[in-house]
């Protein structure tokens, strides 16, 4: 596979939440903080691509989070047509990922899938040096005790 770098599309999405607009913040003495947020509007997008190693490829756009009919529909609809026989698509362990009627489409497109192994802050080197600054009883549940 080291030699076939064209034919990996790691998939993932992220998302933008409106209402996450901060409610407070800091000024100088004796200055007012003003700034603007969206009005009673708040929603989320997801956006979601094929990142492959050269370009993003098959961007979507939804508005709301991501569930199986939507990841159903970006597959058939937007990722699919993108893919050659041969194609390795790697997903993430999102639960709307492991959907039977998109496994279908991808082996249909003569697509392998895989998933990614389960998160684990062990093999992210990011997240271990920063629990690794935390007292023991304030590291959260999702640091292993090393």
């Amino acid at each position: 596979m080291r030699d076939h770098l064209e034919r990996l599309v790691f998939v993932d999405e992220t998302s933008l939440k409106t209402n996450m607009t901060k409610t407070h913040g800091w000024a100088p003495i004796g200055d007012r903080l003003i700034h603007h947020a969206p009005a009673g509007r708040w929603n989320t997008q997801t956006f979601i691509a094929g990142l492959r190693h050269d370009r993003i490829d098959a961007t979507g756009i939804v508005n709301g989070a991501m569930d199986k009919d939507l990841f159903d529909l970006w597959v058939e609809g937007i990722l699919a047509p993108t893919l050659r026989p041969g194609d390795v698509v790697i997903l993430d362990n999102l639960p709307a990922h492991r959907s039977s009627v998109s496994a279908d489409i991808l082996r249909e497109a003569g697509a392998w899938f895989l998933f990614l192994p389960k998160y684990s802050p062990d093999l992210n080197p990011p997240s271990r040096d920063i629990a690794a600054q935390y007292p023991d009883g304030q590291r959260s549940k999702w640091h292993s005790q090393s």
